[in-house]
């Protein structure tokens, strides 16, 4: 996580540095749409739009594997109860194995 974010500060600090060192005023048309703008400013906006754009598609992705977490965490717990359970039948009879082992030898005696 924590690489994570230091590659993410990382990327923004590089673009920052890209759009700074490119302050010309750029053109940008789209369809009938045209507008003038510091290439800086349309270079943080499209980052921030890509990214954006990009957590918003990653977010059924993201749901499902988290569904899935919470399916494999439940899993866990039952075995773990399942185990528990077990170990405590297995002492259970090891004990009566036990019993039954010295109720023998006390009545030899």
């Amino acid at each position: 996580m924590q690489k994570t974010f230091i590659g993410i500060l990382l990327v923004i600090l590089g673009v920052v540095l890209f759009a700074l060192n490119n302050s010309a005023v750029v053109s940008i048309n789209f369809w009938e749409w045209g507008v003038e703008s510091n290439l800086s400013l349309v270079i943080i906006i499209a980052v921030t739009f890509g990214a954006m754009t990009s957590f918003i598609l990653s977010l059924p992705y993201r749901a499902k594997k988290n569904h899935e977490i919470k399916n494999r965490d439940k899993s866990i717990k039952r075995l773990e109860n399942q185990v528990r359970q077990l170990e405590k039948e297995i002492k259970n009879k090891v004990d009566e194995k036990r019993k039954e082992q010295n109720e023998p030898n006390e009545m030899a005696d």
